[in-house]
């Protein structure tokens, strides 16, 4: 299967990965396989998604969850909710009753708020996570709206037009600046391979590396890639 089919199958959907980092409450310190400390449930949601560890969604979910509920906290869960609904979506694993937990905590927020930016991103993201594209555009368009100084809503909608196959559209919002964290260049690296052109989808993997971004996603398409051009791609 070609690098292109296999990206539309299970790397397009990715296109959504949240990299902002919230606020989170400590938790006890937990050891992942080498060694790594996490000592809060966004490290879990951020070592989760970089490994594609469930266990470790899963456990950020929780305490998420119990925040919303028993905390009666409105800060951050509801759209970390929304993030590890997607994440879980993209592997495989979620489940009808994360996405209506996700959903009503992220309808709630817009019910309490509907100016709020963070509360129409959450649901966007949740949209996208179960494959409803054009309401995650609606969403997230009033989102960036509401607050057009949040870059990561940039990137939010520039990934969004990958899953509804626009590679230009995104890499007009994308190339030729210059992005302080990894994951817009994934999205352009994904871009890219829509358009064919496997050597500008690399680089930009590579850029990604160089700033931090790495684990399951990046390595498996630098892999599927190192097997099409049939070229090693471990620097």
């Amino acid at each position: 299967m070609s690098i292109g089919n296999k990206i539309k199958m299970f790397v397009l959907p990715a296109v959504f990965i949240l990299a902002s980092v919230m606020t989170a409450s400590a938790l006890s310190i937990r050891v992942v396989e080498g060694g790594i400390p996490l000592v809060d449930p966004q490290e879990m949601i951020e070592e989760g998604i970089q490994r594609g560890n469930v266990e470790l969604l899963r456990q950020a979910w929780k305490h998420y969850e119990d925040s919303l509920v028993f905390e009666k906290s409105e800060k951050a869960g509801y759209l970390e909710l929304g993030k590890i609904y997607f994440h879980l979506s993209l592997l495989g694993y979620s489940t009808q009753s994360e996405f209506d937990t996700a959903e009503y905590y992220a309808r709630q927020a817009v019910d309490r708020d509907p100016e709020n930016s963070d509360a129409h991103r959450a649901l966007g993201l949740i949209f996208a996570g179960r494959g409803a594209f054009l309401d995650a555009y609606e969403e997230l368009t009033l989102a960036l709206y509401l607050n057009p100084a949040n870059e990561y809503l940039i990137y939010d909608l520039a990934a969004l037009h990958l899953a509804l196959r626009q590679p230009k559209k995104t890499i007009e919002y994308l190339e030729g600046r210059h992005h302080k964290t990894g994951w817009p260049y994934v999205v352009l690296a994904m871009a890219w391979t829509q358009q064919e052109q496997r050597g500008r989808a690399i680089l930009n993997l590579f850029k990604a590396r160089r700033l931090g971004y790495s684990g399951y996603w990046v390595d498996t398409m630098l892999n599927q890639l190192s097997e099409e051009v049939k070229l090693p791609l471990d620097r």
